[in-house]
């Protein structure tokens, strides 16, 4: 079984440790332009929260292929 906390091998789990840390990056500006949004009244709290899910569901999808790619 593939650990993604093992510093051995063939570096496959850099590489997937690499690739998350990307999608938590990008979340993270994908957030910030949400609330920049927000806090400058182009949308609406409900808006923003809606925005927030849709990112978060997508985000998660992302992790759930980044795993399965290099993890199996």
């Amino acid at each position: 079984m593939n650990d993604p906390t093992s510093t051995s091998g063939s570096g496959g789990c850099s590489t997937y440790f690499d690739a998350i840390r990307q999608a938590e990056d990008d979340v993270a500006e994908a957030l910030g332009h949400i609330r920049a949004e927000e806090n400058a009244g182009r949308i609406t709290v409900a808006e923003a929260a809606t925005e927030r899910v849709g990112l978060l569901e997508r985000h998660l999808e992302r992790c759930r292929q980044i795993r399965a790619e290099h993890l199996g």
